[in-house]
């Protein structure tokens, strides 16, 4: 999908040293795999469907063994199922009753080893859970009849009743019967389709003869258009509403060189009989791995416009890899579910790293080390297994997928690539069709290498955080050695360890000549050196990036200046940016401008245009507007982003044309949200005048201008923005015009009103967007709606988020008036230090032409 242990780890349920929120909030405790009295061997599903009234209509036969002694009953989990009859194999009726969301049948006793079936008649009436009626409506009367399923994490049993958990798997078949039309995706290999002309109905029978777990049975029906690719015999599908089918071809055309590099590169080849991808509306996640039938978001299908900057690949990756990562190996707890989405994570990266080449491959690893990066300092820190959580969803975070996916990269590292890839083809042989915990892969990896991971397992997985690296670099001309001064900054706790990680570091000499040196960093502060017999000309300290970690560097300007000329690998070339952004030097702008405008790569570019941003002043806004026409769509998004930072007519008038016409959506897009940003007087006007006209893919432009107009703080467009919120309007624009409510609305009734009126919309991410403005604006009105809808709704994922703004809106209101006056204080001495940077950079520039004169 995209978008449990032992003691050391528990950890992470407490606020760590620096003063980051639990990421385990009231009411979390310790989660464990409930017991299997009974092994679950088939699940075969009869499915009808009533699309105008909403209803399922179904009819689930469980055939199942008893474990370790005798059965008189069984427990099948079914949340919110209306239950009619519960017959045994011979059609006798059996006992039953429907307690909450627990499901007991009374059986004639079962003898351990003995197996029987229990077939439940039943039906899903206006299900909010677990399978989704989407048609027309008063607000959307284009919208297409469909229906589909979503398990994961436990809400398969809102559609059918199951023991609806991971650590069992089970062989399934799905029948449905839908009108004529219509097609239905399920699990496995279709069996056959048969037609019945008097009702004007089709029934279609499919058969998964792979175990897997239930969160993955999947099924969809509706009107959809297909094509089918074959790779080395197997069919690969894809499915769009019809009308979309050049879109899909553009979203998923990857799709079958995929399946044959991933099985190429795992020695391991696609393991089902066919793969297919179908693409529904309103989906509630990026995408869902359902065993041989991924469900995807038709929010990925795009235009040829947004395919300059935009691409399905790295969703369409994920969920392929889950085939081997999450359904044929399955994570037996939540707790290890990285092992699930950290593989998949990281599959994406392979896959580009085969299709893009290694630049965009490095640079795809450093914006997920980013993303882990910005969760861990201002949301929470917690170990990437955990198994104290209020629902398993909360687990599915920047911690699961991006450190899980930089921690395999770490593997790879230290192993090389033939022995990794050798382990993971051993882990994959060894536990197909099992369920799988961390140590099943640390095992996999010393039987095939021979190496012990343990501590690498408990630092980087079972404990939280990274190394937080400080290095300074200095060349000693007496003895003629280089010394490298390393310090773990991080503050250590029970949670938090100091680190033992092997380091590379590189020197540079000139003419493409350099010498790399392995350190061991496993203290606090530590101190290197190396001689040579000539001074190194550039210096980098894990040149390319492998190590999940924050990085100080103070070395001589002039070397980074040269390593970010020179060097070859756009990790080190991102570090150097880095670092001469930090020190802010007439000769560091200069260096980043440069690298703007020439390097080979649109990263670096990008990383360059972001750089200038945040050090303001006049030579750095010279060089962005020298750099509006930068090639590369994704450099010239940076570039507008970098100009919102500038508070001038000049920011607006390099951004004006970007916003009114550039091929990309996106980089016009970023420059509608940086025009308000400017804060300029003429935003307003430009911003509300093409709010109307701007159409494009997934309304991205108008999603920029709204982002723009909320951070532009004009209360004149509360009105326009509010109307923009309604049922009816395109939902993309709904939600960032909810996101501008929060940063336009706070101390207005109408806008709070609004906002708490929208925690009760039918589209999941509007309240979402709803809940996220509410707590951006410290509504204290809002704290008992937001409690109340955290206790009665059924989606893990908001109510989390309910939980987490509330509290946030109370922290904000309880602090003392002194400590707000301080913060204040303190935000104004930035401002005049920031003033004092710019007018420093100012004269910098001025004095450049008069020195050179002189000379």
């Amino acid at each position: 999908m995209t978008h449990a242990y032992c003691r050391r780890a528990d950890a992470s349920a407490a606020p760590s040293s620096n003063g980051r929120k639990p990421f385990a909030l009231p009411g979390a405790k310790q989660r464990y795999a409930p017991d299997r009295p009974a092994r679950v061997d088939h699940i075969a599903l009869t499915l009808s469907f009533d699309f105008d009234q909403k209803i399922l209509f179904g009819k689930c036969a469980t055939t199942f063994t008893a474990v370790g002694k005798q059965l008189s009953s069984i427990e099948f989990d079914a949340a919110q199922l209306t239950i009619h009859r519960v017959r045994g194999p011979r059609g006798a009726s059996l006992p039953f009753s429907l307690q909450g969301a627990k499901l007991r049948v009374q059986l004639p006793k079962l003898a351990a080893g003995r197996s029987t079936s229990v077939i439940v008649e039943y039906e899903a009436r206006q299900p909010r859970q677990g399978i989704y009626f989407i048609g027309p409506d008063e607000g959307y009367p284009n919208k297409p009849v469909h229906v589909w399923t979503q398990g994961q994490d436990q809400d398969a049993h809102y559609w059918f009743p199951c023991i609806d958990y991971p650590n069992a798997k089970v062989t399934t078949e799905v029948t449905a019967t839908v009108p004529s039309a219509y097609f239905v995706l399920s699990n496995g290999r279709l069996i056959g389709a048969t037609e019945n002309k008097t009702a004007k109905t089709k029934t279609y029978h499919w058969k998964m003869e792979t175990p897997h777990v239930t969160y993955l049975v999947s099924c969809v029906a509706g009107r959809f258009s297909g094509r089918t690719s074959m790779v080395k015999g197997t069919p690969v599908s894809y499915y769009v509403h019809p009308g979309r089918e050049a879109d899909g071809e553009r979203s998923f055309g990857k799709t079958p060189a995929m399946v044959k590099f991933f099985g190429d590169r795992l020695s391991f080849p696609y393991p089902y009989p066919q793969y297919s991808q179908i693409a529904v509306s309103d989906f509630i996640f990026g995408g869902m791995e359902n065993t041989t039938a991924t469900t995807q978001t038709d929010t990925t299908l795009h235009d040829a416009r947004a395919h300059l900057d935009f691409s399905s690949d790295g969703l369409v990756a994920h969920e392929l890899a889950h085939q081997w990562f999450g359904d044929l190996l399955t994570c037996k707890d939540w707790s290890h579910a990285w092992l699930n989405e950290g593989f998949a994570t990281y599959f994406e990266a392979l896959f580009k790293e085969f299709d893009l080449g290694k630049d965009e491959f490095d640079y795809y690893r450093l914006e997920m080390q980013a993303r882990y990066l910005l969760e861990d300092s201002e949301h929470y820190r917690r170990s990437i297994v955990t198994s104290v959580f209020g629902e398993p969803v909360e687990i599915f975070d920047r911690h699961l997928y991006e450190k899980g996916a930089c921690v395999l990269h770490m593997i790879r590292t230290e192993l090389g690539d033939d022995l990794f890839w050798a382990a993971l083809h051993a882990y994959v042989q060894t536990n197909q069709r099992r369920n799988v915990e961390t140590v099943d892969l640390s095992r996999a990896i010393e039987e095939t290498t021979g190496r012990n991971f343990a501590l690498f397992f408990d630092q980087w997985v079972f404990k939280a955080g990274h190394p937080e690296f400080r290095v300074r670099y200095a060349w000693d001309a007496e003895r003629g050695q280089a010394r490298i001064d390393v310090t773990q900054a991080q503050s250590t706790d029970e949670a938090t360890p100091l680190f033992r990680v092997p380091v590379a570091v590189e020197f540079g000499f000139g003419r493409g000549k350099s010498e790399r040196r392995q350190i061991t960093c496993d203290a606090a502060q530590q101190t290197f050196a190396f001689a040579f017999a000539s001074e190194p000309q550039t210096f980098s300290f894990d040149p390319d990036a492998d190590i999940i970690k924050t990085l100080e560097l103070e070395v001589p300007t002039q070397m980074l200046v040269r390593q970010l000329e020179r060097d070859a690998r756009v990790a080190s070339r991102v570090q150097a940016v880095r670092a001469l952004a930090k020190e802010a030097s007439s000769d560091s702008v200069a260096a980043i401008a440069h690298a703007l405008q020439r390097d080979p790569f649109w990263g670096v570019q990008a990383e360059a245009a972001r750089a200038l941003g945040r050090i303001r002043g006049a030579e750095p806004l010279r060089a962005l507007l020298r750099a509006r026409s930068v090639k590369h769509p994704k450099a010239r998004r940076a570039v507008a982003e970098a100009l919102g930072e500038f508070h001038n007519d000049e920011a607006y008038e390099a951004l004006a044309p970007l916003f009114k016409k550039d091929p990309s959506y996106l980089v016009e897009a970023q420059a509608a949200h940086s025009i308000g940003k400017t804060k300029t007087k003429r935003a307003y006007a430009t911003l509300t005048g093409a709010l109307a006209k701007k159409e494009s893919w997934q309304d991205v432009i108008r999603g920029g201008i709204f982002a723009g107009l909320g951070d532009l703080g004009d209360e004149r467009a509360i009105p326009t923005v509010l109307a923009w919120t309604t049922y009816g309007r395109p939902t993309p624009a709904r939600r960032a015009a909810v996101a501008a409510l929060g940063k336009l609305g706070e101390g207005r009734k109408e806008v709070r009103d609004a906002l708490l009126d929208l925690l009760d919309d039918r589209s999941y991410h509007v309240r979402i967007a709803s809940i996220d403005a509410l707590q951006a604006m410290h509504e204290s009105a809002a704290i008992e709606p937001l409690e109340r809808l955290a206790a009665q709704d059924i989606d893990g994922r908001l109510k989390r988020r309910c939980m987490e703004a509330a509290a946030s809106i109370r922290d904000h209101l309880s602090k003392p008036a002194e400590l707000q006056k301080m913060r204040d204080e303190l935000s104004s001495v930035r401002d005049a230090h920031r003033a004092l940077q710019e007018r420093l950079a100012s004269l910098e520039a001025a004095a450049k032409p008069a020195r050179k004169s002189r000379r």
